[in-house]
């Protein structure tokens, strides 16, 4: 199982191709604010959205929310839900990117990210009450 993994610093979502680790699969965490988050923590108040990608790159997952949420293009859940019940007046600036990128080998990897993301996802809920505003399940 090569490699450690970790989240990155938080990347406006306009410098989302600078993301590190962003050519790899992993989990990503989607927060929405005028300012840079300054934690990694899932009881961010700020974060909308928890997702995952085991088949493409973290990249490409991001651009697929791109096009959803800004374009209105299919694609991605995540980005759909944005623009239809969130979006309303946030620019694409005011989203920033943590992305945990995973390569520990082929079946260690995919689960490894399925089981990140729900814990997130689960630790979310337990602070919160309810999935993430951008999250359907």
């Amino acid at each position: 199982m090569p490699g450690e993994v970790g989240f990155s610093e938080w990347v406006n979502f306009t410098e989302r191709k600078n993301l590190q680790g962003s050519s790899l699969p992993g989990v990503y965490m989607v927060s929405c604010g005028k300012i840079q988050p300054k934690d990694f923590r899932v009881n961010n108040e700020n974060i909308i959205y928890i997702g995952e990608t085991t088949e493409q790159t973290i990249g490409e997952r991001l651009g697929q929310f791109n096009r959803s949420a800004f374009k209105g293009r299919p694609g991605h859940s995540g980005g759909n839900t944005f623009r239809e019940s969130y979006s309303k007046g946030i620019k694409e600036n005011h989203l920033w990117i943590s992305a945990c990128p995973v390569d520990m080998g082929e079946v260690y990897t995919s689960a490894y990210i399925k089981y990140l993301e729900r814990r997130l996802i689960w630790e979310y809920v337990c602070t919160y009450g309810e999935l993430p505003p951008c999250n359907s399940k």
